[in-house]
C-alpha cells in the first residue's frame, strides 16, 4: 500500500505475528452474520403473521448492528497498532563524498610538532570535519602496515570525530593501501546511493608525515 511517498507492506510491521489476529476478527464477523441470518429464518417460520407481530411487534432497526461493527473495527485498528507498523521513506541524500585518510604509523609519535604529530593531525582532522559542508558525506580511513575503514561515508560528523579520537598507532606506512581503501569506500557508497550513472563527486584528503615504507 502506498500513501504519498510512504510505502507499506507486511515487511514493514515490527511484530507481524499480531496480524494473525485479523483472522479471529474476520471469524467473529462471519459468526455474527450467520447468527443474524439464522435469527431471520427462525422468524420466517411463523405461518401466522398475526402471531408473529404479537411475538415480535417491532421490526429490528439496522442501527442495532453499529455497536458490533464499531467493536470489530476497533479491534482491527488495535491489531494493526500492536503489530508495530513502520514506514520506509526515500530521502534525498547528497552524493558528494570526502574521505579522510590518516597515517597512524609509529613515526606519528614524533614530538617535533608539539605535542605530537598524531595529536596535531587529530585536531586538524576534527576541525576539517566541523568546517565541511553539512550535506557532504565524510568517511575515515586509517593506515599503517594495513589500511582499514574506520567510518563509512556519512553525514554524522560526531561519529567521525569519535573515531579520530580512538585512532591507534602501528608499524609501517602503507600509503598506497590507504588510498586504495578510500577509493573502494567511495565506490561502495556510489553503489548504494541512487542518482546519476556517473560516480559521485569525491575527494581524498591524505594526512601523512612521510613516504611509504
Amino acid at each position: 500500500m502506498t500513501i504519498g511517498e510512504l510505502t507499506f507492506s507486511l515487511s514493514h510491521f515490527a511484530y507481524q505475528y499480531w496480524l494473525a489476529f485479523l483472522a479471529v476478527i474476520a471469524l467473529a464477523a462471519l459468526i455474527y452474520i450467520l447468527m443474524q441470518q439464522r435469527r431471520r429464518k427462525q422468524m420466517l417460520r411463523f405461518s401466522n403473521m398475526e402471531m408473529l407481530e404479537k411475538v415480535a411487534p417491532r421490526q429490528p432497526k439496522p442501527w442495532r448492528h453499529i455497536p458490533v461493527a464499531v467493536t470489530l473495527v476497533g479491534l482491527m485498528f488495535l491489531t494493526f497498532a500492536a503489530a508495530g507498523p513502520t514506514a520506509a521513506k526515500k530521502v534525498p541524500r547528497n552524493r558528494a563524498t570526502v574521505i579522510l585518510v590518516i597515517d597512524v604509523s609509529l613515526s606519528m609519535e614524533a614530538t617535533d610538532v608539539p605535542p605530537s604529530r598524531i595529536q596535531v593531525a587529530k585536531k586538524a582532522a576534527k576541525e576539517f570535519a566541523d568546517n565541511l559542508t553539512p550535506g557532504i558525506n565524510l568517511g575515515l580511513v586509517t593506515f599503517a602496515g594495513t589500511a582499514s575503514v574506520q567510518v563509512s561515508p556519512t553525514t554524522n560528523r560526531e561519529a567521525v570525530k569519535a573515531a579520530i579520537d580512538t585512532m591507534k598507532l602501528a608499524e609501517r606506512t602503507a600509503t598506497g593501501e590507504g588510498i586504495l581503501t578510500a577509493l573502494q569506500s567511495i565506490d561502495t557508497l556510489a553503489s548504494v546511493l541512487p542518482g546519476a550513472e556517473k560516480p559521485p563527486p569525491a575527494q581524498i584528503v591524505l594526512m601523512s608525515d612521510g613516504k611509504q615504507t
